[in-house]
Order: C-alpha cells, then structure tokens, then sequence
C-alpha cells in the first residue's frame, strides 16, 4: 500500500454539518436581517419574497375571512358619467343628482335596518356649479348629523400640499362643508383621507395610517378612513368611533409636530386586542377583487362583497345587504373617475382598493413579518434541510458509477438521477420550493395580518453550498490529473 492509499485510507469522511454550513447558515441570515430593512426589502434582493407575497394575494381572492361583515360598493359606472349621450365626452365631476341619490339611499330609513359605516369616495368638499343638487346634499348631511340612530358617515377629502410626512405637511382646503360636520349634534360625520403609495410593480402596495395635516389650529394627525369604518363596525355609535380613532392619534399627533420621535401606536376596536402600527404605512392586505368595473349588473364577488351599479341602487336594497354592521361605499371604479391603481389584482378603483385596505385592518392590522425568532428558527431548520439536500446529493453522485461505458437504455434511466444531483439543479429546485413554501404559508397567516418570505435567505445558502460542490469538483479532477501525471 503506497502512502498515498494510506492518506486516502485515514481522511475521515466529510459530514453534512461542517464549516461551510455555518458560512451558508450566515450568508442566510444577513440576507434575512437586511430583509427586515424597508429599503433593502424594496430593492432587488427582495423580489423574490415580493413576488411570493403578490402569488399569496391572488390566491386569496374573494376569500370570504372569519367573522367578516358585509361590505356593499355603490359604483357610479360608465354609464353614470357619460350621462345621456354616450357618443359625448365623460362629465369632469361626478354628477351631484346622484350622489345625493346614493347617499340618501344609504341612509335609510330610522328605526329600520341600516348599515354601520357609510363613506362617500367621492370629495364633496369641492362644491360643483350643480347648486342645487349640492343644497340637497347639505340638507341630507344636516339631516343625518341630527339623527342618533344614523350610521358613521365618512367623507373622503383630497390633501393638497406635501405627501403628509411631517417634513412635508399636508393641507386641507378650507369648505362651508366644514361648518356642518362640526355643528352636527351627533358627532356622527367625519373626513378622513385614504393615501395610497406604491413602488415600480404595483402602485397601490401600501397604504398610509395618517397624515401630517397643516390646519389653522395646528399640525394634526388625520387617521385614514379605514381605521373608521373598522373601529365603527364594533363601536357602540359614531360618536363613540371617532372619540377612539382620533384619541389614537395622540402619539401621531406629538410625532407629526416633532416632539415625539416614535411613530408607533395602537388602535383600539372595541372587543378585540389593540392593533399595533409601527410605521405611517403598511402593506394592504389585498382580498378582494369585483373583477370589471364596467359591468352593468351586480355582482358578487365574495360572500361577503356585493357591487351595485349607481342605476340600480334603490333605498331598501342597500338597507338589505349591509344591515349586519355593514360598510357601504359610495364611489366610481370606472375610468372617468381617474382614480384607478395598479392592485394585486391589477387595475383596481380607488374604493375597492379602501375596501381591501378595511377587511386587511379588520383581519389583524398591518400587514407585518412573523415574529423574528420564529423566522430565525425556521430559517435555520430550512438551511439544515439545504446542506442535508446537498450533501446526500453528493454522496449520490459518489456512488453513481461513471456513465461510460453504460448500455444506451441505462444512460436513459440514469439521466433524471444525475440531474437530480446536479448542484445547479438543487438550487434551483430549492429556491422554487422555498418560494412556494413562502406563499403557501401567507395564504393562510393573511387571515392574521402576518407573512412568511424566506426565498431570499434561502437561496443566499443554496448559492453557498452549490459553490462548495463545484470547488470539490474541481479539487477531484485537479487530483485526478496530479495521479494520472
């Protein structure tokens, strides 16, 4: 036996959980913290995880979620605006005759069945030359904030100015509107806006939870509108809603002026456990799609989502679908609007997008990462699972006699093993099967607010381990040539 054999003979065999299972186990983790960065989760590393997050949200489409409550979408369509003509052009405003239709039909009718929450999409603080339909409109609002027993009405208000930060200060214009939520003797009417944000792929990703507001009082925090219509749905009345939802605000209220550094805070729905924001803005928890805006006919898109066009809203149909501490929604999807978003589900119309943001506030807040160590320790367990895969591979390869010299049919039968045992085709099988792991898993956590994505961090060790095998690779043909030599 010559020294060589002899060498050979005493080197221990090499175990799957060696040093470069802690450079993969490292390379795994910084690539999860730097995840956990908005930044670094927006950028390129993240795309992965991004896309597994979007395959989530399109299987969950028209999931009816536990415990959900109707939500009934009034959609001034087409037809609405382009009015008698349909060769003409589209009206510049939504037609004020039937918005005031549509809000008195949600109204209702005292002492009957009536929804919990009404928000009107559409900004009724700019005033049209149309002033007799907005009297009547004065009237209704007069009208409701007189009645104890009305639901919440929620006006949606433009910003103008900055984006809301507290850099960038947002403003509301001044509007005689004003006077009557204020003077309303229910405290049942509130504005609120709902600021949408998006990045290169979906340009309604994120919704904003308040604004900085420059008012002639002082710099205020606006709560958006969904955190009304959820805290109002459970809220013993209006009144009792907008006391919580704004009292929530104090924190944003000290970080908007600057006196506070913090951003987080908590929201309080009666019956529950406060939800916890740790940021302005937060992913939107997309369930929801009505499919064509256009559609003349109503629709269902889930069991609990019902789309009416604006023609054929009558009083006690809205009154009989969202009388189970229901949300109706007075807006437009149709393109007139101008207030369509790149969604989950593609284009999307801005109330749609709010009812998505409002059943996503209601499944368990923001849309948020499960808690660090529990992806820290599935992340580990899932790169044990990646070194095992490699290593056994290798074993595999080591055992596989050399294809020459094999009949032709057993080259055949040989092919699928060798490509399993290829270490490009290991990670690329790991990558897919992690990312689909991610998915599947935030199919079900979305029901909570929470989301798995360890795609990235996954692949980060895959790449590692593959590199291991092709420098073992080379070490044994460069020692193959050194014995022939």
């Amino acid at each position: 036996m010559t020294s060589e054999d002899k060498t050979e003979t005493i080197t221990p065999e090499k175990g799957p959980f060696d040093f470069n299972f802690l450079i993969s186990l490292a390379l795994a983790l910084l690539v999860w913290i730097g995840l956990r960065n908005d930044v670094v989760w927006g950028s390129f590393v993240g795309e992965a995880d991004r896309e597994a997050l979007q395959i989530a949200f399109e299987m969950r489409v028209n999931k009816t979620l536990p415990g959900s409550h109707p939500i009934l979408f009034l959609n001034l369509d087409d037809s609405v605006w382009l009015g008698a003509t349909a060769d003409g052009p589209a009206l510049a405003y939504a037609p004020r005759p039937v918005l005031a239709d549509l809000i008195e039909a949600s109204y209702g009718t005292p002492g009957m069945p009536r929804p919990k929450v009404v928000i009107v999409d559409i900004d009724l603080f700019w005033r049209t030359p149309d002033e007799a339909a907005e009297q009547r409109i004065d009237k209704i609002l007069q009208k409701w904030g007189r009645d104890p027993e009305a639901p919440l009405l929620i006006l949606q208000r433009e910003v103008t100015e900055g984006d809301g930060r507290p850099d960038s200060l947002a403003a509301a214009r001044a509007s005689d509107r004003d006077s009557i939520i204020l003077s309303a003797p229910e405290d049942n009417i509130v504005w609120a806006s709902a600021q949408l944000t998006g990045d290169e792929v979906m340009g309604a990703r994120y919704f904003t939870h308040f604004l900085c507001i420059d008012t002639p009082t002082g710099i205020e925090a606006s709560a958006t509108t969904a955190f009304y219509a959820a805290v109002a749905r459970k809220a013993e009345t209006p009144r009792e809603a907008i006391q919580i939802v704004q009292k929530s605000m104090e924190g944003p209220r000290s970080y908007c002026t600057g006196t506070w550094d913090d951003v987080s805070f908590d929201l309080t729905i009666p019956g529950r456990q406060p939800l916890t924001f740790k940021s302005q803005q937060s992913l939107i928890n997309y369930n929801l799609n009505a499919g064509s805006a256009d559609d003349p006919e109503p629709q269902l898109p889930a069991a609990d989502m019902f789309v009416i066009p604006a023609g054929l809203v009558q009083p006690g149909m809205v009154a009989g679908l969202s009388a189970n501490d229901g949300v109706v929604i007075i807006g437009s999807a149709a393109i007139a609007a101008r207030d369509r978003h790149i969604s989950a589900y593609g284009a999307m119309g801005g109330s749609l997008v709010i009812a998505n943001v409002i059943r996503g506030v209601e499944a368990g807040g923001e849309v948020r990462r499960m808690a660090w160590y529990l992806e820290a320790i599935l992340l580990t367990l899932f790169v044990m699972l990646i070194v095992l895969a490699f290593w056994y591979c290798r074993k595999a390869r080591d055992y596989l006699k050399p294809m020459e010299g094999l009949h032709w049919a057993m080259r055949i039968a040989r092919t699928p093993i060798n490509l399993l045992t290829n270490p490009v085709i290991i990670k690329i099988l790991i990558g897919i099967g992690v990312f689909w792991v991610g998915a599947g898993a935030s199919y079900f956590l979305l029901d909570d607010g929470l989301w798995l994505g360890l795609a990235a961090p996954a692949y980060a060790a895959a790449l590692n381990e593959a590199r291991e095998d092709f420098e073992e690779l080379m070490e044994s043909l460069r020692n193959a040539e050194t014995k022939n030599g």
